[in-house]
């Protein structure tokens, strides 16, 4: 949705022109539901914890449960937007009932994700789990009210209620029961937005917290490596090699840590991490039951754009 909205041009423009220039993503037919919409699909398909993973949720997912998603996000337009009438994005596809629609919706996202999280995804990742760590040591500490005070602009805690949003957007839901689950996220821009799912009335409901706060934020997390060491080392392993390189240059990892890190399953992250060890870029070490994976001399210089030092260290191997 936040590629797709033109709001928050100060820390969203410059990830949204890179991902523009990387992929048709945004000219795709079925954007149109992420433009026009509140539309968020994880209130369907529920946690996921790769890409792959998400789409065969999705894949999966019964029609009713898409039909009532489609409701809500029409709802949550005119609420935000004050708009009224039909919505225009209707006008593409039946993802909840048509298979070919689906499909089509599945490919638009991956290519999505691709272009749009996958590059910048081991520091958004980072900088989630410090989120988290930070209101889970608050709330053991000092308990709820203390962790719900603490939160950022545009959530304000007045016992007991959480008020969000600001001015005349500011709103109250009403959990019944139901619980509320807080989740760190790099693309909620900066406007707070509650969701509820469409397939459990019991099911908590899911409030995100925007870590991209200021423009210092969004250049930490939504910026990669040198623009010409990325496209140079993509055409030389392919983006998705040069992702996986690039994820474990954060630090060394388990082959699961890495399959998180670039949003992937399983066997793609071993398979990934067997064709850099063969190329010598990533060394590979037992670790208890499992094994470690770690970036090796000529690995890092790859990485850095130093071509020549990477061929020292080829030749010397």
């Amino acid at each position: 949705m936040t590629l797709q909205q033109p709001g928050c041009r100060a820390l969203f423009g410059g990830w949204r022109q890179s991902v523009q220039a990387e992929s048709d993503a945004c000219r795709h037919p079925a954007s149109a539901l992420f433009r026009e919409a509140f539309l968020d699909l994880f209130t369907v398909t529920g946690a996921s914890a790769s890409i792959e993973e998400g789409l065969e949720a999705l894949r999966a997912a019964r029609p009713d449960y898409l039909d009532a998603e489609l409701v809500g996000a029409v709802q949550a337009r005119a609420h935000y937007s004050r708009c009224t009438g039909p919505w225009a994005g209707t006008a593409w596809g039946d993802i909840a009932h048509d298979r070919a629609d689906r499909k089509e919706l599945l490919a638009y996202l991956q290519d999505s994700h691709r272009a749009a999280v996958a590059p910048y995804w081991p520091r958004i990742l980072s900088r989630l789990r410090a989120e988290q760590a930070s209101h889970a040591r608050t709330l053991a500490e000092h308990g709820v009210e203390a962790m719900l005070a603490g939160l950022p602009p545009g959530f304000r805690w007045q016992s007991p209620t959480l008020e969000i949003g600001r001015g005349a957007l500011t709103g109250t839901v009403e959990l019944a029961g139901r619980g509320l689950l807080l989740v760190p996220s790099a693309f909620c821009q900066t406007r707070p937005i509650t969701y509820t799912s469409p397939a459990d009335d019991q099911a908590p409901v899911v409030l995100f917290i925007p870590v991209i706060r200021s423009i210092s934020d969004a250049a930490t997390l939504l910026t990669t490596r040198e623009a010409g060491s990325v496209k140079a080392l993509s055409a030389l392993l392919g983006r998705t090699r040069a992702h996986t390189l690039e994820a474990i240059s954060e630090g060394s990892c388990t082959t699961g840590q890495l399959a998180v890190r670039i949003s992937a399953s399983l066997p793609t992250a071993s398979e990934q991490a067997t064709v850099l060890r063969q190329a010598g870029l990533i060394a590979t070490t037992r670790h208890g039951s499992g094994v470690l994976h770690t970036l090796t001399p000529l690995g890092s210089a790859l990485l850095e754009g130093n071509y020549s030092s990477a061929q020292r260290h080829d030749r010397r191997g």
